[in-house]
């Protein structure tokens, strides 16, 4: 899956992983890849996951990532060894393709445009967690099947696949929000960050156009604050059953909706102006209320601003917790090992 735009029309002879193949700008803004990367970060052994032809793992190994890739696609992979360290060929729906990487573990799984194509994308999803090192991380990215364009789509008797984007014809599931953090629960993961791909309405690769939904069915779908949101980028953590790491990533988790739900807010405020004509001085009898609803869009953007700066500290009182936790487990291997080598010294001397 793909954002309008970001990857070029198939051919027949086309395989899935030469579609996915595009460029990559590691500081696009509103792009599926650069949130990941930002995600995953610097200096990590990466399980990439539907490695495509490499594209993305070049920009990780440059990095200083180490790379090991699955890849359907034998021509695919081949690309890809460029970078990477190794790529697997497999089909992840069956279990093979994961042993071959069984006496692994990684610091990131990155499953970026792959679950929705699966049978099972949970099954795949819990051999990923089981490929992490004990403070490891998934990153993935999902498309958002509750777009405002499909509901319109729905709407008009319309549920056309593509090759593309939204209605992809190979994907196999469909997601919301709320299935996606459900299935990250149901795989043993915490979500503690979720980015956003916004395309706003009326400009999907589904067509739809504003004269087919009235002004009430519009100003109704703009209550949903996520009706915009294309594709969503998950990060999660794996839940270890420590309290505090799960309740620092929920509150991180309601702060980032709460982030994204003012700046929609703030969006359809300005919207609002310019479809009106304010900003451009066209009423100019309403000076003042268009002065105060400036006013109020700037203490939304400051309230932005701080729960912002809340995300940040309960991200890093998470990562702290995390390592408490990584050196709590470090601790208590030589301790067991110490006291199984002590019953072995018994036994032998009973014996």
């Amino acid at each position: 899956m793909r954002a309008p735009g970001s990857r070029p029309q198939t051919s027949g002879n086309e395989t899935l992983s030469s579609i996915y193949e595009t460029a990559l700008d590691p500081n696009s803004e509103n792009n599926s890849h650069s949130f990941a990367l930002s995600m995953i970060g610097y200096n990590k052994r990466v399980l990439e996951v539907g490695c495509s032809t490499g594209f993305m793992t070049k920009t990780l190994v440059e990095r200083g990532c180490d790379v090991v890739g699955i890849e359907l696609d034998r021509d695919a992979a081949a690309k890809a060894e460029t970078w990477a360290e190794r790529v697997v060929v497999g089909n992840l729906d069956e279990r093979g393709v994961w042993d071959d990487v069984k006496d692994e573990s990684f610091d990131v799984v990155a499953m970026g445009d792959v679950l929705e194509h699966l049978r099972d994308p949970l099954a795949s999803l819990r051999h990923a967690v089981r490929k992490l090192k004990p403070s490891g991380f998934v990153v993935t990215s999902l498309p958002n099947i509750a777009h405002g364009d499909v509901r319109i789509a729905l709407m008009n008797g319309r549920f056309r696949y593509g090759e593309t984007g939204l209605l992809d014809r190979t994907h196999l599931h469909f997601f919301t929000l709320e299935t996606i953090r459900r299935m990250m629960s149901e795989a043993g993961l915490l979500v503690v960050d979720t980015k956003r791909v916004v395309i706003p309405l009326f400009q999907s690769e589904l067509g739809v156009t504003r004269d087919e939904v009235s002004h009430k069915t519009l100003d109704e779908l703009h209550l949903d604050p996520e009706v915009e949101s294309y594709q969503y980028v998950i990060k999660a953590v794996r839940d270890n059953g420590d309290a505090e790491v799960a309740r620092l990533s929920r509150s991180v988790d309601e702060l980032s909706d709460r982030v994204h739900n003012q700046r929609m807010r703030i969006a359809l405020l300005r919207k609002g102006l310019l479809d009106n004509g304010i900003l451009h001085g066209v009423i100019a009898a309403r000076e003042h209320d268009v002065e105060e609803l400036y006013r109020y869009i700037e203490a939304q953007d400051g309230h932005v601003a701080g729960l912002e700066h809340n995300i940040e500290v309960l991200t890093t009182s998470l990562a702290d917790a995390e390592e408490r936790y990584r050196v709590a487990l470090a601790q208590r291997a030589p301790l067991g090992r110490g006291i199984y080598n002590r019953i072995r010294r018994m036994m032998a001397k009973s014996g």
